[in-house]
């Protein structure tokens, strides 16, 4: 076996460095403790963003659907009327009635539409830690397809190390022994 040089770091970690080899680098428990604390607070808050986001985003997209429908029916009603009309049938202030109502119907759809897309975006980036600048260019269809492909990505890994610059992003250390951690190291 090589000789082992051990370094004491200025964070209060241990480096061990054995021949040739990476060094393993062994932390206090208070250290590992204190990331997965953070990582944990920072869970719950995604969580609970997440879950205001899915909340709102229901709610206005129910409210979008009624919109959508009010703007089907009132184009009903203004074919109807220009039909009555071009039949004799029908009065101008009633095709002036339905036409106002259409737009009304239009504008109420197209603020809609814009807010849940915002709220889509805002989701996005709450929830998965994506950068706005990311997500602000992108249409409801393709939030839609880049938040799948996030949930794929992200599915069974938690947020990641990288994705809130805190910790490993799991506890994979815990209940293995030095032994099994140092092996751990030397083979990867």
């Amino acid at each position: 076996m090589a000789d082992e040089t051990y370094t004491k770091n200025e964070d209060g970690s241990l480096s061990i460095k054995s021949g040739e080899e990476n060094p393993v680098r062994w932390v206090k428990e208070s250290d590992l403790l204190a990331v997965k604390g953070s990582r944990d607070e920072l869970q719950k808050k995604v969580d609970t963003a997440s879950t205001e986001a899915t909340a709102s985003t229901a709610a206005n997209t129910a409210a979008a659907e009624e919109s959508r429908q009010a703007v089907i029916k009132a184009e009903a009603r203004v074919d109807e009327l220009d039909k009555q009309i071009k039949a004799g049938g029908g009065t101008a202030a009633e095709l002036v009635e339905a036409k106002t109502a259409l737009q009304t119907a239009k504008t109420s759809g197209e603020e809609l539409g814009v807010k849940l897309l915002e709220l889509r975006r805002a989701h996005i980036s709450t929830a998965y830690g994506v950068p706005r600048a990311t997500v602000d260019a992108k249409n409801l269809v393709a939030l839609d397809t880049y938040e799948e492909a996030l949930k794929d990505v992200l599915k069974d890994k938690g947020l990641g190390k990288f994705a809130v610059n805190v910790g490993s992003g799991g506890n994979t250390l815990e209940g293995k022994s030095p032994r099994e951690l140092a092996t751990l190291a030397y083979t990867k």
